[in-house]
């Protein structure tokens, strides 16, 4: 029985089992930089329009703000998959794996409450209260679903998915691993040990978890879970974006280096070390299952023989 959480990548095409076959054969608008170019040509005009709409309705509400990068997301991923890709029915995103977000949120809430355990024990995290008049659900919508969705249909869904067709999976890692790092850089309280730190830890394992299960369920769980749990529970700053206002009132203590400090428990080294180690994790079952996409230029070296022997027969 195939596990619906991680399917193996399909033989036939030689490509990440969720990306159609198109390339080098199929017309240039199905190649994956028009692809992703047309991704972010969509992306900045849904930010436009429904930024205007958010402004036009609420202009002073963090929530409808964080709902227009929703919407402009899903507009833009959709009209990739279903125009250029021609995929009506996207794997990643298939309704009856809807599982794999239970997954992901199980993940994502344990990591979290684990590291800030450890961290807590090494005396770098402080509990000084609890404020039950927090509103929760405008933190869970924002922190949890519109960035949890709106990442990594960018980074997992996009930038990896469509990168790693080209350039194999440990290209895809390094590229779409940097980029999350460094577009955390722009949040109001973010420090570039901070941004490496998150493109090390949330950038590698985020896209090796994709690699592994092919599911965006279970990366967007991971995130959505971990945002949540570390800034509406635990009061910590998420990614240096203050919004580190939870049901427990807290601060950090001690080195930077053990808590964090403002750009949150991501830039501990504590977190560093326990993502990393799933990070091994995962690559560890991707190599041993023979599913790691190589570049494409060594994959059609190995077709060409193959089609060579096919059409003599």
């Amino acid at each position: 029985m195939v596990n619906p959480l991680a399917p193996p990548p399909r033989r036939s095409d030689g490509l990440a089992d969720d990306s159609p076959w198109g390339w080098p054969a199929a017309p240039w608008w199905r190649h994956p930089g028009v692809r992703l170019l047309g991704f972010a040509l969509v992306m900045v005009v849904g930010l436009m329009v429904f930024g205007t709409l958010a402004v036009l309705i609420a202009p002073h509400s963090d929530a409808v703000g964080a709902t227009s990068e929703l919407a402009a997301s899903l507009t833009a991923y959709f009209a990739v998959v279903i125009r250029l890709e021609q995929r009506r029915h996207p794997v990643e995103l298939a309704l009856h794996r809807w599982r794999g977000l239970a997954a992901g949120l199980a993940i994502g809430a344990l990591m979290c409450a684990g590291v800030v355990a450890v961290v807590a024990a090494l005396g770098g995290y402080v509990v000084t209260g609890v404020d039950w008049s927090r509103p929760a659900v405008g933190e869970i919508w924002v922190l949890g679903v519109v960035a949890g969705v709106s990442e990594e249909l960018i980074f997992r869904g996009m930038v990896f998915r469509l990168t790693e067709s080209v350039v194999g999976t440990w290209g895809a890692l390094v590229i779409s691993g940097a980029l999350f790092g460094l577009i955390h850089r722009a949040n109001p309280h973010a420090t570039w040990a901070g941004a490496v730190a998150i493109a090390i830890e949330a950038g590698l394992s985020f896209g090796l978890l994709y690699a592994l299960t092919r599911s965006l369920w279970v990366v967007i769980g991971v995130h959505a879970a971990w945002n949540v749990v570390e800034g509406a529970v635990f009061g910590i700053d998420v990614s240096g974006s203050g919004t580190g206002r939870g049901v427990l009132v807290s601060h950090a203590a001690g080195p930077a280096l053990l808590s964090g400090g403002r750009f949150g428990i991501e830039a501990s080294v504590v977190s560093v070390a326990c993502w990393t180690l799933l990070s091994i994790g995962c690559a560890v079952v991707l190599v041993r299952g023979h599913r790691i996409i190589a570049p494409s230029w060594t994959r059609h070296r190995r077709l060409r023989p193959a089609a060579r022997v096919a059409d003599a027969g």
